[in-house]
């Protein structure tokens, strides 16, 4: 009993340190914040782990100072014909909307590659109403510099069973 034990525990921590190998530093420690000059042969994969990490603090905890304050330092092109231009005014529009505790976001998808990003979403502002959102992005290094959106409203009774997720 005493060396199956040892052998299950033997195994375990091998396992533990195998895979522990296998992350890169940026996975297990990401930056405080961005960096825009950052390059390299790994930038898609830094530019998908910035993408992930900012979209689960805007998307699923609703955090969107950290979120821009983390990926979004400075220069921020709006492309959203119904926001104000730059970082500020993106932070006051996204944090209001989020301040109502009837809105809800979930079914997150996030990819990047080739210099951008997008994050797919259900966003809901009450139970009668609901939409896909896809926000895109452009980034420089690890920071994200540009957006575009775009929102489809749920009615819920789409002909298609597997529209928007």
């Amino acid at each position: 009993m005493r060396a199956s034990l040892f052998s299950f525990f033997s195994f375990a921590l091998s396992y533990a340190l195998l895979v522990a190998s296998t992350v890169t530093p940026f996975e297990k420690f990401p930056p405080k914040v961005c960096n825009n000059k950052e390059r390299g042969p790994d930038l898609q994969a830094k530019q998908q782990a910035a993408l992930e990490d900012f979209a689960h603090l805007y998307v699923d905890l609703q955090d969107v100072q950290t979120a821009f304050d983390r990926w979004v330092p400075g220069q921020y092109i709006q492309h959203n014909p119904n926001a104000a231009q730059g970082r500020d005014a993106a932070i006051a529009i996204l944090t209001a909307g989020f301040a109502d505790p009837q809105v809800t976001s979930t079914n997150k998808t996030a990819f990047a590659g080739q210099g951008f990003g997008a994050v797919h979403f259900k966003l809901t502002l009450n139970p009668s109403t609901s939409f896909a959102v896809v926000d895109m992005f452009r980034f420089q290094g690890t920071c994200i510099v540009e957006h575009w959106d775009v929102l489809q409203q749920i009615f819920g009774n789409e002909t298609n069973p597997i529209a928007f997720f």
